[in-house]
């Protein structure tokens, strides 16, 4: 799944700038453990702003309404009674090239900010916190103890503090070409790798789609670069930011994830919201289909598991029934001859009934009364006569039968 890279964040923040300020806060819905959904109202329409901090797909955009089910979440209560009625003023960067934004609320617009809804879009360590105007923190997503991070600990009643800076040169449009080049290709590697290192700002599907705008390969090496290869590729760089610098965005789909730029476009979308919407809903969709797909396939190998031990036993027993007429002659020739029997025999010869010819028939020297008791179709009551011995038993039973 493709994240939210400062570009996109960039793109979507403008989009909801221009068409969403200042608007009022009508609703706070929370779809689920990593979902918000904001009701805002302007003079001319009302939609969902969906606020997610979802370890793979962290975003902020218009989206679909919530659910009609009941919202049990603790966050979503307090951010209703501390933001609902008020307007949403402003949306802005906490820091240059930084993928953590403040969605700031007052009474109305042109007051002072009365709260900070601070959205960090930083893959697993995403985040969302509240903090009254003087940043201290009244409610968090998710908190974050000092034993879990030494570095950045996230709890209410302390002060916010923004997330550690990066140290990589930030890009620039001032920045000539040669300088640019001699920092990207300062040690010999990929270019992607090269790219990705070198500034803040970039992620692997913008630099991928970069490097194919230019027509080269991801993997050649910086130092097999010709000049006219560093041209066209700085080209495209110039052209991304231009792109940020301008607020103009090319939004469309890519046959794998999508672009904010048009590079590799194969299907045009209408907004950055429409993009991001319909992209991570399907994703999350996907992923939540593959996991019940997962569990039902895993509950449907333990109940045929099963099935089919009791198949081979069922089977085993029908075997033994094929010889259920041998097993209970055998059984009335011993129970007629149980006197005939000495302890430690492991066979016994015996006489039929209707031929007179002797019959031999293996005995388990273990068993008391020493009689090989194999058939599962013998009754109870025979098997425990023979077993115990108890003569009285049998004749009792053989009278019966």
């Amino acid at each position: 799944m493709q994240p939210v890279d400062f570009t996109t964040l960039t793109a979507a923040c403008a989009e909801l700038r221009r068409d969403w300020l200042p608007a009022r806060l009508e609703q706070v819905y929370q779809c689920d453990r990593f979902t918000l959904a904001l009701a805002l109202r302007t003079l001319q329409k009302r939609e969902w702003l969906t606020i997610c901090w979802h370890p793979q797909a962290a975003r902020v955009c218009i989206g679909d309404a919530p659910p009609r089910s009941p919202d049990t979440f603790t966050f979503s209560q307090q951010l209703r009674h501390q933001l609902s009625g008020l307007a949403l003023v402003e949306i802005e960067f906490i820091a240059p090239w930084e993928r953590a934004i403040d969605l700031q609320f007052s009474r109305r617009p042109g007051d002072p900010a009365l709260w900070h809804l601070y959205v960090e879009v930083i893959g697993k360590y995403s985040n969302v916190i509240l903090t009254a105007a003087d940043r201290q923190v009244v409610t968090v997503a998710h908190q974050v103890s000092a034993q879990q991070s030494s570095v950045r600990p996230i709890q209410t009643g302390q002060p916010y503090e923004f997330p550690p800076s990066l140290n990589d040169p930030i890009p620039s449009l001032e920045e000539s070409i040669d300088r640019w080049r001699d920092r990207v290709g300062l040690i010999p590697a990929p270019l992607k790798r090269n790219l990705l290192r070198t500034y803040r700002g970039l992620s692997s599907a913008l630099v991928l789609s970069m490097i194919e705008a230019a027509g080269l390969d991801p993997d050649r090496t910086t130092d097999t670069l010709s000049e006219l290869d560093w041209g066209n590729l700085f080209d495209r760089w110039r052209e991304w930011l231009s792109a940020i610098e301008q607020q103009q965005f090319d939004p469309a789909g890519r046959e794998l994830g999508y672009t904010v730029l048009g590079w590799g476009a194969v299907r045009p979308a209408k907004s950055v919201q429409q993009l991001l919407n319909d992209y991570y809903s399907e994703q999350l969709r996907q992923q939540e289909f593959v996991q019940l797909r997962q569990q039902l396939t895993q509950k449907l190998a333990n109940l045929l598991k099963k099935l089919y031990v009791k198949a081979t036993e069922f089977r085993s027993r029908l075997a033994q029934s094929d010889n259920a007429e041998s097993f209970r002659q055998q059984a009335d020739l011993l129970m007629a001859y149980l006197h005939e029997w000495q302890p430690g025999m492991k066979s016994i010869a015996l006489s039929d009934f209707a031929t007179g010819e002797k019959v031999i028939i293996p005995l388990n020297p273990e068993k008391k009364c020493g009689f090989e008791c194999t058939s599962a179709l013998q009754t109870p009551s025979k098997i425990e006569a023979i077993e115990s011995g108890d003569r009285s038993t049998f004749s009792r039973s053989s009278s019966r039968d």
